[in-house]
C-alpha cells in the first residue's frame, strides 16, 4: 500500500458507533493517496478490528495501563515512529489525549473526533484542553460541533463530516440465525445495541420490552454488545420477567448490519449519539424507533425514516413499537424510507474524500 500514512488511534475498537466509522473510513482512503494503520489502546481482537483487517489495514495493539506506563509509551512509541505518518487522527477521548502528547513529542499534526462527550474531573479537563490544542477536530453532527465549541474548540479548527454507511447485504437465513442466537422457531425480535454498561438507555430498552411482551408472545429483545453490566441487565430483566424473559445478549456481531436486517425494529435509545446504529438500521431496510437527541434528529426525518420519541420516554417506544408490530405496511414504507435516506445522504464512500482534504490542509512537520 502506498501514499502517505495516516495513524488512526484509537481508544477502543469494541461495540460503539465510533469503532464502526472508523471501520468504513479507514479502508476508503486508499483511493485518495493515504494509507491507513490502526493502533488501538485497548483490545485489539474485537469485530471492528477483524472487519479492518479483512479490508486490509494493519491494525496493533499499544495498550497503557494507568497512572504511568513507561514499557506501553515506549511501545506505542515504536509503533508510531515504524508507521512514519503524515497524520495522527485519534478517535475518543483517551485517544485524544495520547495522540496531543505525540503530536507535541515532535510527532505528526492531531486530528480529533468522537471525543465531544468528555469525561468529568481531571480527564475531562486534559481532553478539553487536547482538542483545543488539535489542529483539527471533526464533528459528525451539528449537535456534536456545538458540544466541542462548548469546549472552548475556536470554529476554524472545527470541521463538520457526516457519517456514512454501507449498504447492508441480504440478512442471512432466519432459522438458522434464530437458533445460534438462542431464539424459538418462528420467534420475531426487537434488536438494539451499544457498549452494555451502567447507563438509562439499554436499561429503558429492558423496560420498554416489558410492555409489549405481554401483548405479543412471540417476541424477543435481543441486545448486541458487550460490556460490564450484563449480568445486572439480566438480572434487572428478570426482575421484570421472572420466569418469561426474553431478552437475549449474544455478543457483539462483525456483522451487526447484515442481521440488523432480521428484526422487526431497531431501537436507538442513547441520550447522545447513536447515529451509526440508526444509519445501519435504515440500511438494512427496518424501521427505527429512536430517542429525539440532536445527533440521531439530524440523521432522519421524524416520521418519515424514523419514528422518534422524547429522550427517556419508555412508554412512547413501546407505544411506537406496538404500533409498527400491528401495521407490516407501515413498517415497511418507514424501512423502504429510512434505505433510500441512507443510500442517498449517508453512502459510506462519501467519508472519505473531505477526510483526505482535511489532512492535505494541515501543514507537514
Amino acid at each position: 500500500m502506498t501514499g502517505d500514512r495516516v495513524l488512526f488511534l484509537a481508544s477502543d475498537l469494541g461495540a460503539t458507533g465510533a469503532a464502526r466509522r472508523l471501520a468504513l473510513l479507514a479502508p476508503r482512503l486508499a483511493a485518495h493517496g493515504f494509507a491507513p494503520v490502526v493502533v488501538v489502546l485497548g483490545k485489539a481482537d474485537t469485530p471492528a478490528a477483524a472487519a479492518l483487517r479483512a479490508a486490509g489495514v494493519a491494525v496493533h495493539a499499544a495498550p497503557l495501563r494507568p497512572p504511568l506506563d513507561v514499557t506501553g509509551w515506549r511501545h506505542l512509541r515504536a509503533v508510531v515512529a515504524a508507521a512514519g505518518p503524515r497524520v495522527i487522527h485519534a478517535w475518543g477521548p483517551a485517544a485524544v489525549r495520547v495522540g496531543s502528547v505525540l503530536s507535541r513529542w515532535g510527532g505528526p499534526p492531531l486530528v480529533a473526533a468522537a471525543a465531544g462527550d468528555a469525561e468529568g474531573g481531571v480527564k475531562g479537563w486534559l481532553t478539553a484542553r487536547a482538542l483545543r490544542r488539535a489542529e483539527r477536530v471533526i464533528a459528525a453532527s451539528w449537535a456534536e460541533a456545538e458540544r466541542y465549541r462548548r469546549l472552548g474548540v475556536c470554529g476554524d479548527h472545527l470541521t463538520r463530516i457526516a457519517p456514512g454507511v454501507e449498504a447492508a447485504p441480504p440478512p442471512p437465513d432466519r432459522a438458522a440465525f434464530l437458533k445460534e442466537i438462542g431464539l424459538p422457531p418462528g420467534a420475531r425480535f426487537v434488536a438494539t445495541a451499544g457498549t452494555i454498561e451502567p447507563s438509562a438507555s439499554l436499561k429503558a430498552a429492558v423496560w420498554a420490552f416489558d410492555m409489549l411482551r405481554y401483548t405479543f408472545t412471540d417476541l424477543h429483545l435481543v441486545v448486541f454488545g458487550a460490556g460490564p453490566d450484563r449480568a445486572g441487565l439480566e438480572a434487572f430483566g428478570r426482575a421484570l420477567a421472572f420466569d418469561d424473559l426474553r431478552v437475549h445478549f449474544p455478543g457483539p456481531r462483525a456483522d451487526l448490519s447484515v442481521v440488523l436486517g432480521l428484526a422487526e425494529a431497531v431501537w436507538v435509545l442513547q441520550a447522545r449519539g447513536g447515529v451509526s446504529l440508526a444509519l445501519e438500521a435504515m440500511a438494512a431496510g427496518r424501521p427505527v424507533v429512536a430517542w429525539n437527541n440532536p445527533d440521531v434528529a439530524e440523521a432522519v426525518e421524524d416520521g418519515e425514516t424514523a419514528e422518534l420519541v422524547g429522550v427517556g420516554e419508555k412508554a412512547q417506544v413501546a407505544a411506537k413499537t406496538h404500533t409498527l408490530l400491528a401495521d407490516p405496511g407501515a413498517a415497511a414504507r418507514l424501512g423502504a424510507s429510512g434505505k433510500a435516506r441512507a443510500a442517498g445522504r449517508f453512502a459510506a464512500d462519501r467519508m472519505a474524500a473531505p477526510h483526505a482534504r482535511v489532512y492535505h490542509e494541515l501543514p507537514r512537520r
